[in-house]
């Protein structure tokens, strides 16, 4: 089913949203700068703290713990093993496993808004929103009181079973028992067929390692039906990167304040571990450069928007300012967000910065001549 609504906003409205939308503009903004700068100080840091934990970890056997190894940060690589099983009590599905996930869906509505606005002559505009409706299966309840059209396309509002992950606290590597606190951090999850269940209710079948709530057939569900998934890291090789404390392994303190504490699958060396951190440490430096970039360009965007506001009264004229409003507020997001990266760099990175802020000055120069012209 689809409803299609059709709403009208005169110039004078919009005018006075553009007016208050001043206001967030500059939230925004100064927010994206905050973070900007907060991203360049953070990834310096990090980046200075796993060149101090390259420079002294050291290479441990599992096979014996070492004493002289106490309060260092070392580096170990060895298979795990797992006393004990991870069990889910509500469906008897248990396994000698390092973790397990259980993944709880439900069929439900959800909706989709398709908009298309027209601008009026006069300034006013005219908006027709499309709402559709399609069933898909999600592990989170879906509001369904918030529909444009409620009456037909009514969601469960609760779950039957939630979303959980178990964690074995029984894994030694070697020597080294590996604490619940550190097998929290390792990824890398793998689908798990479930062979047999110990509920015997008549509603739960059992379908291609999948479990079904509710379900008369899982092929065709129908809203409110449940299928119940489950992942599982299995005993393997695992690398760790942490301080050695006594019996535990606990995150190693740099000079600057950071932490490092790494464990990934497989058998990998320390500068293979650290590469991989310095690796992801890049990726979400520009992220959030990325994000910070946004929300200036999106700030710019809501304090100029008002001239394409008050130019909207003849559409064509509304348009030629709106296409200048986003080439100025890209060109001001590129300038300032130079500037707070430059002045971040100078502050953590003396002689990149400089060069930076040259560049963002000269943007800056360049945009004055234009303007003047």
């Amino acid at each position: 089913m689809v409803t299609t609504e059709t709403t009208s906003t005169s110039w004078f409205s919009r005018l006075g949203n553009s007016f208050k939308n001043i206001l967030f503009g500059i939230v925004l903004i100064i927010g994206a700068i905050f973070l900007l700068f907060w991203n360049e100080g953070r990834a310096v840091k990090t980046e200075q703290s796993l060149k101090e934990g390259l420079s002294v970890v050291i290479s441990a056997s599992p096979d014996k713990k070492d004493p002289k190894n106490e309060g260092k940060l070392i580096h170990f690589s060895g298979m795990t093993k797992v006393s004990g099983v991870l069990t889910d009590n509500a469906f008897g599905v248990s396994g000698n496993f390092l973790k397990m996930k259980r993944t709880v869906e439900v069929y439900q509505w959800k909706e989709e808004a398709r908009s298309k606005t027209k601008e009026k002559l006069g300034g006013g505009t005219e908006t027709t929103t499309t709402y559709s409706y399609v069933k898909e299966w999600s592990d989170k309840t879906i509001n369904s009181s918030a529909f444009k059209e409620v009456e037909l396309h009514q969601n469960p509002t609760s779950k039957l079973f939630n979303n959980t992950q178990w964690v074995s606290s029984g894994v030694v590597v070697g020597d080294y028992a590996i604490s619940t606190d550190v097998l929290n951090s390792l990824s890398g999850y793998q689908s798990f067929a479930v062979t047999q269940i110990t509920t015997a209710s008549a509603q739960t079948q059992l379908v291609g390692g999948i479990i079904y709530l509710q379900t008369k057939d899982p092929t065709n569900p129908e809203i409110g039906n449940t299928r119940i998934k489950y992942e599982v890291i299995t005993p393997q090789n695992i690398s760790l990167v942490y301080k050695q404390s006594q019996d535990k392994l606990i995150p190693y303190i740099t000079k600057n304040g950071e932490k490092i504490s790494m464990i990934q699958l497989g058998k990998l060396s320390s500068e293979e571990m650290f590469k991989n951190a310095e690796e992801s440490n890049k990726m979400m430096t520009w992220i959030l450069r990325f994000v910070g970039a946004l929300l200036l360009y999106i700030g710019f965007q809501m304090i100029l928007g008002v001239l394409q506001v008050i130019g909207s009264v003849v559409p064509f004229i509304g348009n030629i300012i709106g296409m200048g409003v986003g080439l100025v507020s890209f060109l001001l997001t590129f300038i300032v967000g130079s500037i707070v990266i430059a002045i971040a760099w100078i502050t953590y990175r003396p002689f990149i910065g400089i060069a930076l802020l040259a560049i963002a000055v000269g943007g800056y120069v360049f945009l004055m001549r234009k303007s003047k012209k």
